[in-house]
C-alpha cells in the first residue's frame, strides 16, 4: 500500500526554520561558510540543455526537454511537497539531484534530455531520493508511481534510483542556497533583532524562486544566489531598523567570508534577475534602499552567458502530456508562501 512512512521522530529533524536564532560563534559560522564553499565546488552544473550530441538521440519520441520542461516539473514538484505536508528546501533539492544527473555521463542521463517520458521519472525518482534523504518520513515508491498515473512503475523508480546514486558518485549533501542563508544571516547583528524574520523570509523565497529558473543552473554556484538574495533583502531594510554603519559592516563579513567582490557584474546580474521573479510573484516590488543599489551592471543577454535564453524548441515545448498527475500550480505569491511556511509539518 502505498504511503509516507516515519523514519524518525519529527522534532529529532530540524525544519528550515531551525537555525534562526540560533546562537554560534562567529568564527564557527565562518568556518562552517568556508566548509561548505569547497564543497559546493563539486557541486556546480554546466549549461546541459545546450549541450551537443548525437542526432539520433535528438529525434526521440517528444523531443528535447527546455526551460518550460523544467520549470513545469519543479513546479509539479512543489505541489507534491505542499501536498505532503513536507519541507520546501527538499523539493529545491530534489532539483538539484536532477540538474546534477543531467550534467553527468551517465547513459541515462543523456536520454533523459531527448525522452521526456524518461525525464519525467528521473525527476520523480529524484524527488523520491531527496525525500528519503532530507525528511522524517521515507515516500514509498508504489505512490510515486501511482502521482505518475501508473506511466512508470515503483520497479522503474528504485532502479532508476540506484543509476542516479551512481551518476551523482553518491554525492547527495550539498549545501543550499538556504542553508548559506541561514549561516550568512547568523552574522545579523544584536540590534537587527526586529528586522531579522523579514530578511529570513525574502531571502528564502527568493532562494525558491531560483530553483525554478534554469537561468540559475548553468556555472553558478549556490552561494551566489544566497548573497545575491540577502543584499536584496537588506535594500528593502528601513534605515532606522539597521543603522548604516552596521549594515555596511556586515556586507563586508560577507564579502570577506566569501572572497566576493558583491558590486560584481555576476552577482548583479543574478540580483536583478531575482527581484525580477520576485516582483512577478508577489505583485509587488522589493524596493532597494541605501548602498544596496547594483552599480555595475550588464545586460543579462550579453557576457553573462548564465541567463542566455535556450532556443526555443517550437511545438515540442508542449508539456500538457508531459506532466505526472496532480494539478499544475504556479510557484506559490510570497503571502501564500509565507502561509505555507507557518503550517505544521
Amino acid at each position: 500500500m502505498a504511503s509516507l512512512a516515519m523514519k524518525i521522530q519529527d522534532d529529532d529533524l530540524p525544519g528550515d526554520e531551525a537555525y534562526i536564532g540560533r546562537a554560534m560563534d562567529e568564527q564557527d559560522i565562518f568556518d562552517c561558510i568556508s566548509t561548505m564553499l569547497r564543497q559546493e565546488e563539486q557541486y556546480v552544473c554546466h549549461d546541459y540543455m545546450n549541450d551537443q550530441v548525437a542526432p539520433a538521440m535528438r529525434n526521440k519520441e517528444g523531443g528535447a526537454i527546455d526551460e518550460s520542461c523544467r520549470s513545469k516539473m519543479c513546479e509539479w514538484i512543489f505541489h507534491v511537497i505542499d501536498s505532503t505536508r513536507l519541507h520546501r528546501e527538499t523539493a529545491s533539492v530534489a532539483m538539484g539531484f536532477l540538474d546534477r544527473f543531467l550534467c553527468s555521463n551517465s547513459q541515462r542521463g543523456t536520454t533523459a534530455r531527448y525522452d521526456r517520458k524518461e525525464y519525467q521519472l528521473a525527476a520523480m525518482t529524484c524527488l523520491y531520493i531527496a525525500v528519503k534523504i532530507r525528511e522524517p518520513f521515507e515516500m514509498d515508491a508504489t505512490l510515486m508511481s501511482r502521482l505518475s498515473r501508473g506511466l512508470h512503475s515503483a520497479e522503474e523508480i528504485t532502479s532508476l534510483e540506484y543509476d542516479i546514486m551512481i551518476a551523482l558518485q553518491w554525492k547527495v549533501n550539498g549545501p543550499t542556497p538556504c542553508q548559506f542563508v541561514n549561516y550568512i544571516l547568523e552574522l545579523l547583528p544584536e540590534s537587527t533583532k526586529s528586522v531579522a524574520p523579514t530578511l529570513y523570509e525574502h531571502s528564502h523565497f527568493q532562494t525558491e524562486l531560483a530553483t525554478g529558473d534554469y537561468a540559475f543552473v548553468p556555472n553558478l554556484r549556490e552561494s551566489t544566489i544566497a548573497v545575491a538574495s540577502i543584499l536584496n533583502s537588506l535594500g528593502s531594510v528601513e534605515q532606522d531598523t539597521f543603522p548604516f554603519n552596521e549594515c555596511i559592516q556586515f556586507v563586508r563579513s560577507i564579502s570577506v567570508a566569501f572572497d566576493l567582490d558583491l558590486d560584481s557584474p555576476m552577482v548583479n546580474a543574478v540580483r536583478e534577475r531575482l527581484l525580477e521573479s520576485f516582483a512577478k510573484s508577489s505583485g509587488y516590488e522589493l524596493p532597494q534602499g541605501f548602498a544596496m543599489i547594483p552599480k555595475k551592471t550588464v545586460p543579462l543577454n550579453e557576457k553573462i552567458n548564465v541567463f542566455e535564453k535556450s532556443p526555443d524548441c517550437g511545438p515540442a515545448a508542449s508539456t500538457d502530456k508531459f506532466l505526472p498527475s496532480g494539478p499544475v500550480i504556479q510557484l506559490v505569491t510570497y503571502e501564500n508562501w509565507s502561509e505555507t511556511k507557518k503550517s505544521p509539518t
